[in-house]
């Protein structure tokens, strides 16, 4: 005899929120994944429909739901991984994002400098430079220009040797 079709419960409020997720571009894959399991499961689809079409298998959706009934939204994401837990504290996220707001340049080794005379931490700048891509930052290239324009007679002496420069010294001759 066939096993009973499994129907769980999904609320207004929670499906909601698993939209949320579903559509949050700062939304791990896998929770993003489930979240949209979940959703289309609430709207009717079965678990071979799901798992045809996720290409998951049955035992994969089912751990889903189990997961969603017991914790709930939580229970989407993964357990930390393991390995060693994260350098940054709440604490040190919050002062990256008050010196972010700041009118400068900031680049990975200036805001790694500055966590170690606050906080006291030696963290690498790729480290720091990864959480933050996870916090929604990215790395723009700084470009130098000047404050103001430059004064034509000033510059009017110098162009041909600025020429010289742009073409390269073996074909000054």
């Amino acid at each position: 005899m066939a096993r009973p079709a499994r129907r769980i419960d999904i609320s207004e409020d929670a499906d909601a929120l698993l939209r949320e997720l579903e559509t949050s571009p700062y939304t791990h894959p896998k929770v993003r994944l489930r979240a949209s399991i979940l959703r289309l499961h609430r709207q009717g689809w079965s678990i071979p429909q799901l798992s045809a079409h996720f290409g998951r298998n049955h035992q994969a959706i089912h751990h889903d739901f189990t997961r969603f009934e017991e914790r709930g939204i939580p229970g989407l994401s993964d357990e930390c991984p393991p390995g060693q837990p994260s350098k940054v504290t709440p604490e040190m996220e919050q002062f990256l994002h008050e010196k972010l707001q700041e009118q400068r340049f900031w680049n990975a080794p200036l805001l790694c400098e500055c966590l170690a005379q606050q906080f006291g931490v030696g963290i690498r700048p790729r480290a720091l430079a990864n959480h933050l891509q996870r916090l929604g930052y990215s790395w723009k290239r700084a470009r130098y220009s000047p404050a103001q324009t430059l004064d034509p007679e000033l510059i009017a002496p110098h162009q041909a040797s600025l020429e010289t420069l742009k073409r390269g010294h073996w074909t000054a001759s």
